[in-house]
């Protein structure tokens, strides 16, 4: 920058190759499939102007449109999985925090000790994992790294001071070392535990926790699953989960509490079941607060020049190859994220670039509901795509982690290499640029690329399904759908030809998916109940209901997950839970390892209990 003639301000120069984004070329379909992450996504987190911003920029000049047909087939619902307005206002505070470098002071709710704190913490990182956002961050209270849930900080996040640049994050730092952390991996280590999975869920374990341990095969065709842990009641849950097909074979001090465990377990449900206390009222709020479901999301804000760089592009784009033009400006504020107010300023602005001869590159003004606008000469220099700015190219990139390999571009490829072109686009990204998304589940792309081409092109799809009520893998042919996340995992909705009736099936369950020749006429399906939830009833049998009293100690955590929940009085925790096969609703019981006792049906409270019986004998 230099002085301008009179002294009155300053200049900003800025060479063509730092303004305009180098020739990556992005196909048609890859960012139409960009494009349907941004539908699937829009005002449901707060990154969404970002993304719009950067996939507006990325098509102009181009002539591509950006539509895809996946959108008609593809569904994501992200406030199941813990998202909201508070949530999104407090990605936007922490975003800037992270970006400036700012130490924070927020109020957190610590579910371990049920108080309320003030923290002081360095943020490094957001993330997203098993269907939460987190900020993890020197905690200055701890003087140690900690991981902090967005949905359980209180009120608002101030800032320290004015200043920014408080920390500097250390070299040796890592945020995908936090991504993946399960459940029993928070806190101080304890040691290192043995699960041996059956040889029907060696493959499911291998999918499913393959990223977090080591599985090593064994003779038998059972695996052998080594993890390190923190929390040895959370070991045995995830034991309990599965209880027919894993056995904790160590350490010894383990197994003795697994033993323990199931007997207390079992003592729960012998005899008439306990009576609830009565319910706390009023209900306490749900940490982050009702989602906003009329409301404008909270937004990250683009940076206010690659704002007004990209209007300028849209801008000279609208005006196809005309001196004048008159825009609606409801458009126009809905392509850029404007409000009118903004658009106005950014108008204001315009007059102040140029291109250092005097000649200007775009005017515009607001008259009434229409932008009347000006096109110069010197203007064609801004036909070209502008760079992704790291906040744009950190956008997309969280959209596409976020939306996973369930969604593919054009002629089936995989979304990686749209990945690729925006970090080439965006100059290079490091560790800190990016958010790190924890892996739920191993995304198979064959299994993606058979049922996104049989959703496209309406063909039969053949899938190896792992039922849970059996624990058998079976072949299913399917006719496909919808595929659609909820609560951090994915589903497809699909007409079963072996059971002639739709039925949905978890991604993390099928263990192999084929393409057929065979196509099919579209059946008159309402979809309408699997967008708003996969999670329906397959078939015509309706669920039964079982009521379940949660312990004080693990009350919180359940209620702040489930909404079928009430709290009592004494701490405890009421809730109903939907199944369909008891097997399942054993393991469901059990995995709370002693915190949850079955009230109702009583005829389960029998099965629980044999259950756990004949579990301890494993371990005593």
């Amino acid at each position: 920058s230099r002085a301008d003639e009179d002294g009155d301000g300053d200049v900003y120069l800025l060479p063509p190759d730092n303004f305009f984004l180098p020739p990556v070329p992005f196909s048609p379909e890859e960012l139409a499939s960009l494009h349907t992450c941004l539908h699937l996504l829009d005002g449901q987190f707060a990154y969404s102007d970002l993304l719009r911003l950067a996939l507006q920029g990325l098509a102009l000049g181009t002539g591509n449109i950006l539509e895809d047909p996946a959108t008609s087939c593809v569904a994501m619902d992200m406030p199941s999985a813990g998202f909201d307005a508070e949530v999104a206002k407090r990605q936007a505070r922490i975003d800037e925090a992270i970006a400036k470098r700012k130490t924070m002071k927020f109020d957190y709710h610590s579910f371990s000790s049920d108080s309320v704190e003030e923290r002081l913490v360095d943020p490094y990182s957001m993330i997203y994992t098993d269907g939460d956002w987190y900020v993890v961050g020197y905690s200055h209270e701890r003087k140690a790294l900690r991981l902090f849930k967005l949905r359980r900080i209180r009120g608002r996040i101030r800032y320290l001071n004015k200043n920014d640049h408080n920390f500097e994050v250390p070299a040796d730092f890592s945020a995908d070392e936090w991504r993946n952390l399960q459940p029993w991996q928070l806190g101080p280590g304890q040691g290192t535990a043995e699960i041996r999975f059956s040889p029907r869920y060696s493959w499911w374990a291998g999918n499913n926790y393959g990223h977090c341990g080591e599985l090593t095969p064994q003779d038998d065709g059972s695996s052998i699953f080594r993890t390190d842990y923190t929390s040895a009641t959370q070991i045995c849950s995830l034991v309990l989960s599965h209880s027919d097909e894993t056995v904790l074979e160590g350490p010894p001090e383990l197994r003795e509490l697994m033993a323990g465990v199931l007997e207390k377990i079992a003592r729960q449900h012998d005899g008439d079941p306990p009576a609830p206390a009565a319910a706390l009222d009023p209900q306490p709020g749900r940490g982050a607060g009702a989602p906003d479901a009329g409301g404008v999301q909270p937004q990250v804000e683009p940076d206010r020049f690659a704002h007004l760089a990209t209007t300028v592009t849209y801008l000279v784009d609208r005006l196809a190859g005309e001196m004048e033009a008159r825009l609606p400006v409801e458009d126009v504020c809905r392509d850029l994220g404007f409000s009118r107010d903004e658009l106005e300023q950014a108008m204001n602005l315009l007059q102040l670039v140029n291109t250092g001869a005097g000649g200007y590159l775009i005017s515009g003004s607001i008259n009434g509901d229409l932008l009347d606008i000006s096109y110069w000469p010197e203007g064609e220099l801004l036909k070209k795509p502008v760079r992704l700015t790291p906040r744009e190219a950190r956008a997309m990139l969280l959209a596409i982690d976020l939306v996973g390999g369930q969604i593919l571009a054009g002629r089936n490829q995989s979304l990686e290499t749209a990945r690729e072109k925006i970090i080439q686009a965006a100059g290079g990204l490091d560790d800190l640029d990016t958010i790190p998304i924890g892996e739920t589940e191993r995304e198979d792309a064959d299994i993606c690329r058979a049922i996104n081409r049989g959703l496209a092109e309406h063909r039969l799809v053949e899938i190896e399904y792992l039922t849970r009520a059996t624990g058998k893998v079976g072949s299913r042919s399917v006719e496909p759908y919808l595929v659609n996340n909820t609560k951090g995992q994915w589903y497809l909705v699909a007409w079963c030809r072996n059971r002639d009736d739709i039925r949905t099936f978890r991604f993390e369950m099928i263990k192999s998916a084929r393409l057929l020749e065979d196509t099919f006429e579209p059946r008159d399906v309402d979809l309408g109940p699997y967008r708003k939830d996969p999670r329906q009833p397959s078939g015509m049998q309706a669920p039964r209901r079982a009521s379940v009293l949660f312990s004080p100690s693990i009350a919180r955590w359940v209620y702040e997950k489930q909404p079928d929940t009430t709290m009592l009085v004494d701490g405890s925790l009421l809730g109903e839970i939907p199944w369909f096969d008891d097997s399942w609703l054993v393991d469901e019981i059990l995995r709370y390892c002693g915190e949850a006792v079955l009230v109702a049906p009583v005829d389960m409270r029998e099965q629980v209990r044999e259950a756990a019986l004949r579990l301890a004998g494993r371990y005593r």
